[in-house]
This record gives structure tokens, C-alpha cells and sequence, in this order.
């Protein structure tokens, strides 16, 4: 489990005031006081979070900084492109982009201090909304807890800045490592070809109904066409902002980002909302725009038509429920699942986007599969 508990908290703050002696100035003597993980710290990398003092111009003051460590026993995807994260975050800062961004420090490639990579940022004061309670179901969480004008402040700036994303020019040289050309064209082939790897990759030799079938879905309702290739985020969702005063202060989480049309960002922003809220029996948070407010919302933004949005709506679930698979897989190894449980086929995204598209469950497809 890709957590604080692996590593002993004394040696790690020896070993980063080393680490940030060697980036500061002469004379700065840092001192890290704490480090911690931060809740729901996720399996993708590890996030430690760190406060330091240091001497600067003769004042000692105190500093936050986050470290984003390289995966040390896992990969939640099926290749490990740590690096993409900072050099999407490093490429976007320079291009000054008008959406928020952490401040970038150092990329560390010397294993010598935590044995894998790791980097630097700012820490970003503010609020996540919460996935685990969601932060649609968790009567105490603060999204739930707002006002319904500060819930639609959220709303329509985190669409806003969807909407900026996608402005950002693909053919921008520093970006051209997102490329995969081995997955196919840059763009929805690319990332079909991806994912379609990534299942099989998760997968190995045990049977997955319900996520073949939402594939075989989408191979037959495959767009004949797609909207102008852009810069797609990846993994667009609020709960990957961080928002001060119900306004982004900072956008994260950047290891998903690829090639593609707006309407990829666009249908994972819509999905991952209406599955923390259909998907689970609860009312959108009042507040929110509307489906179709919202799209009516990001074409104004965007200055063209959304289209095949179901499309790719479905393409969103077919996504989550292959990263399903494996972060199943992942939870078994670390303890935490039993070995025969039925998560990596039966979850929140098979189950939802099998109602999306009038599939069986998958309790009843898997049923079907072993008889």
C-alpha cells in the first residue's frame, strides 16, 4: 500500500533535510518538522507531505511542501510513466496557461533518498472533494455542507476551466511526449488502443464480462468522426481540483494526459459526477448544473458542438472499470480485499455504465460467464 506506514517518519525527515539542503542556499540549514500522507492517498504515487524551516535572508521561516513519489512495488497503470505528471505540470507553467497549476520544484532522479524518483511542488491551501465517503453522499463533507451558491461557483469554474484545458494548443512542442503512437493515432484511436491494452494487460487470462461488453459497445457505436484534436487532461474531475472559496486554487493529477478531443475531458467530468450521484441513489448536489445545462455551458465555451457525448460518457466508464481491474488486484496483494473478492468485475463503474447502456448486471453477467 503506497503509503506513509512504509517508511519510518525519523529517517525520511533526516533524509529530505539532506535533500532540500543540497537544493537551497548555503547557509539555509532546512529542518523538515513533519511529514505526513494525506487522506485517501491513492495508488497511482505516493504523496507526502512535508513542513520545513529554513533560513532565508537571515529569517527562519516555515515552508509546505509536497513530494509525488514514484510508485516503489506497484503500477496502477500499465506502464509507469511517473515523469509525464511534472512534465506536463513543467510545460503547461511555461506555456501560462490561465488555469492554476502547483509551483513546481525539483524532479529527483537520484534513488538515493527514497529509492525511486520523486518531486517537488508548493503545497496549495484549500479543499478536495472527497471520494471516499463521496463527496456526493457524506452529509458532513463540504461540498454537501455549502450553500447552493457556492456549490454553482464550484460548478460552472470547475467547467470554466475544463473549457481552459482545452484551449491549449497539442501541436506545443514540450508536449510531444504524450504521443503513443504504438496505441495508434493520436486521439480517440490512440486512446481506445491504450485502454483495449490496459484491460488486457489488467486482465491476464480471467474473464471480465461486463467490461468486454461495454467495449464491444463502444467498438459498434464508435464515432465516424471526432471533433478537432486537443489536449486532453485526462482525468477532468473536480475531485482533482484543489478549490479555495469554491473556485479552482489548483488543478492535479496529471498522469492520465494524452491527445485527444474535449468531448474525452468532457464526458470523464460528466461520468464522474453523475456516477457519485445516480450511481449511487443520491440527487446531484443542488447547485450543480444540469446535464444539459452544463453542455450547453462548455460548447459556449468551447465555440463548437459537443457530439457523441453518450459515447463518450461510456468510454469514461469503460476506463475507470479497467482501472478497476487492476486496483483491485492492488488492494488484494496489500491486504486489503480477500483474495476471493468479486470488485475487479461488480464495482461502481461496471455497475453504472452497464445501466447506461442497458446491460445486464454485473452480478447477473458474471453468473452467465461461470454457468
Amino acid at each position: 500500500m503506497p503509503d506513509l506506514a512504509n517508511r519510518d517518519p525519523e529517517y525520511l525527515k533526516t533524509t529530505l533535510a539532506t535533500w532540500f539542503s543540497r537544493h537551497l542556499p548555503e547557509g539555509s540549514d532546512p529542518v523538515v518538522a513533519a511529514v505526513s500522507a494525506p487522506g485517501g492517498n491513492g495508488f497511482s504515487n505516493e504523496t507526502i507531505m512535508t513542513t520545513l524551516e529554513w533560513t532565508e535572508d537571515g529569517v527562519r521561516s516555515e515552508h509546505r511542501k509536497v513530494l509525488r513519489v514514484h510508485p516503489t512495488s506497484h503500477t496502477l497503470f500499465m506502464d509507469a510513466r511517473f515523469e509525464t505528471q511534472y512534465k506536463v505540470m513543467d510545460a503547461l507553467t511555461k506555456l501560462g496557461v490561465d488555469f492554476p497549476l502547483p509551483t513546481l520544484g525539483n524532479y529527483e532522479t537520484d534513488t538515493q533518498y527514497l529509492g525511486v524518483p520523486f518531486f517537488v511542488m508548493d503545497h496549495v491551501e484549500g479543499d478536495v472533494p472527497a471520494d471516499n465517503l463521496p463527496y456526493t453522499f457524506d452529509p458532513d463533507g463540504w461540498v454537501l455542507k455549502a450553500t447552493d451558491e457556492e456549490r454553482a461557483t464550484l460548478w460552472w469554474s470547475g467547467i470554466e476551466t475544463l473549457a481552459s484545458v482545452a484551449t491549449v494548443d497539442p501541436s506545443t512542442p514540450s508536449l510531444s511526449f504524450l504521443d503513443r503512437p504504438e496505441f495508434g493515432a493520436p486521439g480517440l484511436e490512440q486512446q481506445m488502443g491504450y485502454y483495449r491494452a490496459y484491460l488486457d494487460f489488467a486482465k491476464g487470462d480471467r474473464p471480465q464480462p461486463t467490461t468486454e461488453a461495454i467495449w464491444d459497445w463502444l467498438v459498434a457505436h464508435r464515432p465516424a468522426t471526432e471533433g478537432p484534436l486537443g489536449f486532453s487532461w485526462g482525468d477532468a474531475r473536480i475531485g482533482n481540483i484543489i478549490w479555495s472559496d469554491f473556485r479552482p486554487a489548483a488543478v492535479v493529477d496529471w498522469e492520465m494526459a494524452a491527445f485527444a478531443p474535449a468531448e474525452l475531458d468532457f464526458g470523464w467530468f460528466l461520468y464522474f459526477n453523475r456516477q457519485f450521484s445516480e450511481g449511487l441513489g443520491v440527487p446531484t448536489p443542488s447547485g450543480f448544473g444540469t446535464r444539459e445545462e452544463s453542455i450547453e455551458r462548455f460548447q459556449a465555451l468551447l465555440g463548437r458542438p459537443i457530439n457523441d457525448l453518450e459515447f463518450y460518457e461510456v468510454f469514461a466508464g469503460f476506463r475507470f472499470s479497467v482501472i478497476m481491474v487492476r486496483l483491485t488486484d492492488l488492494l488484494v496483494k496489500s491486504g486489503v480485499l480477500p483474495e476471493d473478492t468479486d470488485m475487479g468485475t461488480n464495482n461502481l463503474a461496471t455497475q453504472f455504465t452497464s445501466t447506461l447502456i442497458g446491460l445486464p448486471t454485473p452480478l447477473e453477467m458474471n453468473a452467465a460467464a461461470d454457468s
